[in-house]
This record gives structure tokens, C-alpha cells and sequence, in this order.
């Protein structure tokens, strides 16, 4: 009777984390150029707390009753900021992961509910950055350089700098954008087929004089709209093409459509679909250099109307 009892308790202890824990089933990583996205795909919601660590800098994520039921061995942290990442089930049903960094990075975590395309998420965003040199003392501290200021036409080619085109290529990381025929067994996807049309362009473009192609990504990362147009601003780019391979209930349909600003929005209900499933995720914000926030309200939609007419103008020109 007495083994009998040992043998209940064995088996109602093991159920203590197992028995509704939410079990992390994959892991993906998504390096770009300043930024390094991880993405846990958990089960169920959960909860987490974050700490940051210093010699050697590390993040810790313990996660409220959780299992690890995947690999970390098969990622690829060669292009990210993360050295490595350690798990271990500590005695409280919680999950700790650890985040061994080359380097100090800033954080951002939170929790992504399913949509269309993945379940629960638990995402890790890491921000690059290194601390800068304080300069010593006698130091000759170089000037910054002038920034060059935007084209007022595109008609300046002979004697102004050459007309920056940003290409922006819709989608990428851990949103596939819209899915195609499969191919080798897997679906194709929007984000894939728009960098190579994006790459082709900025190949076209180089080879013509006065202009200088800026893609607004270059590999398969997530960017938001927000950070897309505030790269081609940095840039003082002129012109702004995006490329997307939308789907279509008609599996005939051939083409290419072009669509360029409006003050009535989305004038066709085409127009009103690709404008919601495209821009459901960010706002683009601010116009130009010039930040609306400060601005009184008149003010505000006189700079604004400025800045779309003559977006509008240039945009039926191009197109």
C-alpha cells in the first residue's frame, strides 16, 4: 500500500507542468540589418517576466507554465546579435530561456494572438545598438556631413543629385503576404517573389544615369510601414514604389495594376480591399521632414493637403 502511494505521487508530480502547459512548439529567427526578430510559436497565451543582464549581457525570459518541445540546435544565430540560447525547467513550472548577446541590445517582447496564418506567439524584437566612444580629450571631432535637400521637381536631372528611388518590397519575415501554387511541396509566397522583383528593379535602375535605387529591405526580415517610409525619408528618396503580388479569387487573371495616391482614399472597392489588408498593421506617419504633432489643427491640414497634392501630381506623372 505504502509503494502504491510513492507511485500516485511519481505520477501526480509529473503532471505538474505537463498537465495545461502551454508547450513552445517552433522557433524562427528573422536577422535584418538592424534588427533581430525571434518568434516562439506557443500553444496557448502566456505570461512572462524579462530580465536583463550585464558581463556577459544576456536576457532572460521565464515563462509562466511552459515547455520547451523543440530544438534551439537547428536556428541560425550567425547574422543575429544572439550568441546562443539556453533553456532549463525550473522547480516553479516555469520556463527560463536565456539569451546569450554578443553585445548590449534594446528589447522589445510581447505576445502576438493567432491570425490567418499562425497560432499563439511569443516574439523577441532586438534592436541594435552599440555605445558610442566618448571622445578623448584634444580629439578633432569631424563635422557632419550636409544632408541633401529633396528635389522640389523631377524634371531637375542635369544639375541637381541624383533622383533617389526607394523600392519597397511588401511583406517578408513572419508575414508571408499572400499564398501562391505550391512548389517542392510548399506554397509560394508573396514576400519571396516581390524581392526578386525588387532586386530586378534596382538592377534596371542602377543601370541609368541620375537615378540611385534604395531598397527598403534586402533579405526576408519584417519591417512595419511606419519604418519603410521613415527609411526612404532618411534618404531623402523621391520616389516611393511599393511591390506586392496580391491573390485572386480568379486563378486566370493576368497583369499588373498600378496605384498611386488619392485624396478620395480607395476609390474602387479593389482599391478599398487592397488598402484594408495592406495597411491593417501600421499608419504611415508624418509627411516629409515635417512632423504634424506640434502643428495647430489648420495649419496641420494645410501642410498635409500641400504635401498630397503634390505627391499626387508627381505620382500620375511617374505612373
Amino acid at each position: 500500500m505504502r509503494l502504491g502511494s510513492w507511485l500516485l505521487l511519481l505520477v501526480l508530480s509529473g503532471f505538474g507542468v505537463s498537465a495545461g502547459a502551454a508547450k513552445i512548439e517552433n522557433i524562427r529567427i528573422w536577422p535584418a540589418p538592424d534588427h533581430t526578430r525571434l518568434v516562439f510559436d506557443v500553444t496557448q497565451p502566456v505570461t512572462y517576466e524579462l530580465i536583463s543582464l550585464s558581463n556577459p549581457d544576456r536576457l532572460v525570459i521565464d515563462i509562466d507554465r511552459s515547455l520547451l518541445s523543440t530544438s534551439v540546435a537547428k536556428l541560425d544565430l550567425s547574422k543575429s546579435p544572439v550568441r546562443a540560447i539556453r533553456s532549463s525547467q525550473r522547480s516553479d513550472n516555469k520556463l527560463r530561456l536565456v539569451l546569450d548577446l554578443a553585445y548590449k541590445v534594446s528589447h522589445n517582447v510581447f505576445a502576438l494572438a493567432p491570425n490567418s496564418s499562425y497560432g499563439h506567439r511569443l516574439v523577441v524584437d532586438l534592436s541594435n545598438y552599440r555605445q558610442t566612444k566618448t571622445p578623448t580629450k584634444g580629439a578633432v571631432i569631424k563635422p557632419a556631413q550636409p544632408q541633401t535637400t529633396i528635389l522640389n521637381s523631377l524634371d531637375l536631372l542635369d544639375s541637381q543629385r541624383d533622383i533617389i528611388i526607394a523600392i519597397d518590397a511588401g511583406h517578408g519575415g513572419e508575414d508571408p503576404g499572400a499564398l501562391g501554387p505550391k512548389f517542392s511541396g510548399r506554397k509560394l509566397r508573396e514576400k519571396h517573389v516581390v524581392l526578386g522583383i525588387a532586386k530586378e528593379l534596382q538592377t534596371l535602375i542602377k543601370r541609368e544615369p541620375g537615378f540611385e535605387p534604395l531598397l527598403t529591405r534586402s533579405g526576408d526580415y519584417y519591417i512595419s510601414l511606419r519604418r519603410r517610409t521613415k527609411k526612404a525619408r532618411k534618404a531623402n528618396a523621391d520616389l516611393f514604389i511599393s511591390i506586392h503580388a496580391d491573390a485572386f479569387k480568379n486563378s486566370k487573371a493576368k497583369g499588373a495594376s498600378v496605384w498611386i495616391l488619392s485624396s478620395r482614399g480607395a476609390s474602387s472597392e479593389m482599391g478599398r480591399w487592397l488598402a484594408q489588408t495592406e495597411n491593417d498593421a501600421d499608419l504611415i506617419g508624418g509627411i516629409g521632414g515635417v512632423s504634424l504633432e506640434d502643428k495647430e489643427e489648420d495649419l496641420a491640414k494645410t501642410l498635409l493637403d500641400m504635401s498630397m497634392n503634390y505627391s499626387q501630381t508627381t505620382g500620375q506623372g511617374v505612373a
